[in-house]
């Protein structure tokens, strides 16, 4: 498999663990069309930024921006629990076959454009993935 391949299919491992599971929400790969009635979900989207090199090995290092989708008018709350949700399986964890993840952000985006019955906000984390 090829890297790029392999980084996308550690991260998207991670939601298909019993794990994630128990947080009871869905997730969609970034370009997925999620159904209007859906209220809570996240998209996961990979983005190898750049070339990374450590002791004679080389690899890419690239940021995970998981979209989180909360229901609107309800505050914050929820949306910071999945964020808390997300910290324990994807922050500073070893992925798969060679992804490493490291210290995660959080940023509010507010109503979603699309939908403004949903609420927006973007976790991410930095990775660094050597073959």
């Amino acid at each position: 498999m090829s890297k790029y391949a392999t980084i996308l299919s550690d991260v998207e491992s991670v939601f298909a663990t019993p794990l994630w599971a128990t947080y009871g929400v869905s997730a969609y790969p970034s370009n997925y069309m999620v159904s209007s009635r859906e209220t809570e979900f996240v998209k996961i989207e990979v983005l190898p930024l750049g070339g990374d090199s450590d002791y004679n090995r080389s690899g890419i290092s690239g940021k995970v921006i998981i979209q989180i989708y909360v229901a609107a008018n309800q505050g914050t709350q929820r949306l910071m629990l999945i964020a808390d949700s997300l910290d324990n399986i994807l922050q500073n964890k070893h992925l798969g076959t060679g992804t490493k993840t490291r210290e995660s952000s959080m940023s509010v985006l507010g109503s979603d454009r699309d939908n403004p019955e949903l609420f927006r906000g973007d976790y991410s984390v930095d990775f660094n993935y050597f073959n």
